[in-house]
């Protein structure tokens, strides 16, 4: 019996031996960063995107999303931005994107403005947890000078980057997304506030918004993307926070500048905690509304190409030339025998690739086997 389970034991060991790891795939890294205005070390997450390392694409450059709650909302968000994006899921719905997720170990202290000992229904904190609970908030300020300061040059220095941030933050995160675009216009170019708690201090940054905004001097295109729970079965605290929340929803509307673009939605069945999973997708859809064009369109005219993401600039405020992946496959469409084979409309978006990726190995392949099949 010894025996037997001596050998069982040795074919288990060489069974597992003999596995091999196929392919890492890269879930994002996590890294550290002194920082000196804080006074601490900062940890954050890189995710880059699929198509970054690439060996038959030119070098591209990318937007970069800022995630607050890096630890939470990280990993989640990456499987919503990777299905809306990349080739394997022939999903073009928004631009592929390096993901920053930011850590925030003490979320009171930064994202919130300004301390403030006013509760989520905006009554004055009154028993000892109460105090206790709002004590140490403030640091609102410091954060951004952080992001501003120390993280986008570390970020923007490291990787290829597009002049373009999305800034998406969830509760106090809301707070701290809405804030920035109220106090700080143009640090970024779009915006996520879900279910934001825009009831601090007694709804302090709501009140202040319309002259915010009649006073922005920024003439950035900014969209803001603001989601928040159905609170009509919700408690009396719960209705201020949603209140606010509509509030400053208005106020946009009726006072936001034209470079200032918004959008509102009540999600049902669903409450603070699980909302932003849906918040993602949907308010992604809206924040690059337009980006999406069939590319059976493009096979079909490949003159839309160009004209197609130069108007995005105009629209939602993203300045990018047509990416490598969308050529790839419209090139592929024009060429394989099963698709639409044209050999003139490959050559024609071949030669509109080059003009913005001279070195791409997948597209120089392309032209070499068109022009020998002639």
């Amino acid at each position: 019996m010894k025996k037997l389970t001596i050998v069982l034991l040795i074919i288990s060991i060489h069974s597992f031996a003999q596995e091999k790891v196929a392919e890492v795939m890269d879930s994002g890294s996590k890294f550290t960063l002194e920082s000196k205005i804080l006074n601490e070390t900062r940890t954050y997450w890189v995710r880059l995107p699929a198509s970054y390392h690439n060996q038959t694409y030119d070098k591209q450059s990318y937007p970069v999303m800022y995630v607050l709650d890096g630890k939470s909302a990280f990993f989640p968000l990456l499987g919503v931005v990777s299905f809306m994006s990349e080739k394997e899921s022939v999903n073009f719905q928004i631009p592929e994107m390096i993901v920053v997720g930011v850590d925030t170990e003490n979320r009171l202290k930064d994202l919130t403005p300004n301390p403030s000992t006013k509760m989520p229904s905006g009554e004055e904190a009154k028993t000892e947890s109460q105090k206790l609970m709002m004590a140490g908030g403030g640091g609102g300020e410091a954060f951004f000078k952080f992001l501003t300061e120390e993280l986008f040059p570390k970020i923007e220095g490291d990787y290829r980057t597009l002049p373009y941030r999305m800034y998406v933050g969830h509760s106090l995160g809301g707070l701290t997304t809405a804030y920035t675009l109220l106090k700080h216009p143009g640090i970024f170019n779009s915006y996520f506030s879900i279910d934001g708690s825009l009831w601090w201090d007694n709804g302090k940054y709501v009140r202040e918004a319309s002259s915010d905004l009649q006073n922005m001097k920024s003439k950035t295109i900014q969209r803001f993307y603001i989601s928040v729970v159905d609170s009509s079965q919700a408690g009396e605290g719960n209705k201020f926070h949603a209140r606010c929340i509509h509030q400053l929803a208005k106020t946009l509307k009726d006072y936001g500048p034209t470079n200032v673009h918004s959008k509102l939605e009540v999600i049902k069945d669903t409450d603070h905690s699980s909302i932003p999973l849906l918040s993602w997708y949907n308010g992604l859809r809206y924040i690059f509304e337009g980006y999406d064009v069939s590319h059976y369109s493009f096979t079909a005219n490949p003159n839309l190409i160009e004209s197609h993401y130069a108007n995005l600039e105009k629209t939602i405020g993203l300045k990018m030339p047509p990416p490598q992946d969308v050529l790839e496959i419209v090139l592929h469409y024009l060429t394989a025998p099963n698709r639409f084979p044209d050999k003139e409309k490959a050559l024609m978006v071949a030669k509109i690739g080059l003009k913005y990726y001279p070195k791409a190995p997948f597209i120089l392949e392309k032209i070499e086997k068109i022009e020998s099949s002639k």
